[in-house]
């Protein structure tokens, strides 16, 4: 594609959310320390620099925010919104509650939810993947853990997206997204009082009871945390999901590999994570004044640590633009790194490996219609918002 002259990053554009990744070359080769004056943030685009500073929270804090424009809210009250030693007693609970509630060890949950949509798409000779597939087993996956109705799962997916999209124009989560928002925080807060009266085999009352020497979650934690649980699990999963098909799509002998050795779906889950990430950038403040690549970050100022663009760094990965289910899995930042490193990367990954498992052991082939897949509008999030799909069943 031909980029702008001179040369513009602006992570709110159409252009780059379509297709970021020939931005992130230009800015790694040239502008490794690039500021978005559109956006008012600094981006880092070297897998070198952003995993430094994600592994250094006293520099780049991430208590003011970890998405651009984030809700004030949630600032410094959030895993991902919080620093240490507020950050690191918000884990500790909210990993006891994971022991607690079985979440890594649901798998048997998982793949009943994957097959029923899977069946049931597959039965029809395909549709939307993402709208009729892969948001509906995320939504049900991340709902039925957290202890959320099965009937109100399809309003909790809608204000997920209404949370997500950014308005191109204004750059800024529209009126719908603030009334999605309060309506999703109204509706946590009634089923986290329910499960306090009454607890039931969910996440939502292993949060409640989780305690870590003596501390536990306050009110306010437990409610911007199961938001954060609600929101962040159902988006990534199925944008991941959605972007691992569409790859796959372009490049017909990994996926032909891929269904003749489903045992290596784990492997393929990694470079599917690399090549496109669902996350694809974050956001952290600079605490002090940083000097990098002959430049300096003022104190106060936002950082853009770009997990996409590392991710096709040629300085750590050998031909990254390579789309290679075979690849020696590196350490790719696609579920982030050091401190904020993803707390459900292990039940994501297992996800997307049933997803796949159940896929191709029903579908002999599938087609995307690359003339109506759509792009979801976010600043953060990678992903899609319609991909048609027909099928061949076995």
């Amino acid at each position: 594609m031909a980029l702008p002259q001179p040369f513009v990053f602006d992570p709110y554009s159409v252009a780059v959310q379509e297709n970021p990744y020939p931005f992130y070359k230009v800015l790694r080769d040239g502008h490794p320390l690039y500021w978005c004056a559109s956006a008012n943030t600094w981006a880092l685009s070297r897998y070198d620099d952003i995993a430094a500073a994600c592994s250094d929270p006293a520099r780049f804090s991430s208590a003011r925010g970890n998405v651009l424009d984030d809700d004030p809210a949630r600032m410094g009250n959030t895993l991902g919104t919080s620093d240490p030693p507020k950050h690191d007693r918000l884990r500790g609970l909210v990993n006891a509650a994971f022991m607690r509630g079985r979440v890594l060890e649901r798998e048997a949950q998982l793949r009943s939810i994957t097959r029923e949509y899977v069946d049931e798409f597959v039965s029809t000779g395909g549709g939307d993947l993402i709208q009729n597939l892969t948001a509906r087993i995320s939504t049900s996956t991340i709902c039925d853990i957290l202890g959320f109705e099965r009937a109100d799962h399809v309003q909790l997916k809608k204000w997920v997206d209404g949370l997500v999209y950014r308005d191109p124009v204004t750059r800024q989560l529209p009126p719908s997204g603030h009334e999605a928002r309060k309506a999703m925080v109204a509706y946590a807060s009634t089923t986290i009082e329910a499960r306090r009266v009454e607890p039931r085999d969910d996440l939502i009352s292993a949060l409640i009871a989780a305690e870590v020497e003596g501390s536990k979650l306050t009110p306010a934690d437990m409610m911007h945390t199961v938001a954060t649980l609600l929101g962040a699990g159902i988006e990534s999963a199925s944008s991941f999901i959605g972007n691992a098909m569409l790859a796959l799509s372009e490049h017909p002998e990994q996926a032909a590999l891929l269904a003749s050795e489903l045992a290596m779906a784990p492997q393929a889950i990694e470079e599917m994570l690399r090549y496109d990430t669902p996350t694809q950038r974050f956001h952290r403040t600079a605490t002090q004044d940083i000097e990098l690549h002959g430049q300096t970050i003022r104190a106060g100022q936002s950082v853009l640590v770009m997990y996409g663009s590392a991710n096709r760094d040629d300085r750590k990965f050998p031909d990254p633009e390579r789309f290679d289910l075979t690849r020696t899995p590196g350490r790719h930042l696609a579920m982030g790194h050091g401190t904020h490193f993803c707390l459900g990367a292990q039940l994501a990954k297992a996800m997307s490996r049933i997803f796949l498992e159940e896929w191709f052991q029903r579908v002999a082939s599938f087609t995307v219609h690359h003339d109506r897949v759509v792009r979801m509008h976010s600043p953060v999030f990678r992903g899609l918002s319609s991909m048609p799909v027909s099928v061949t069943r076995h």
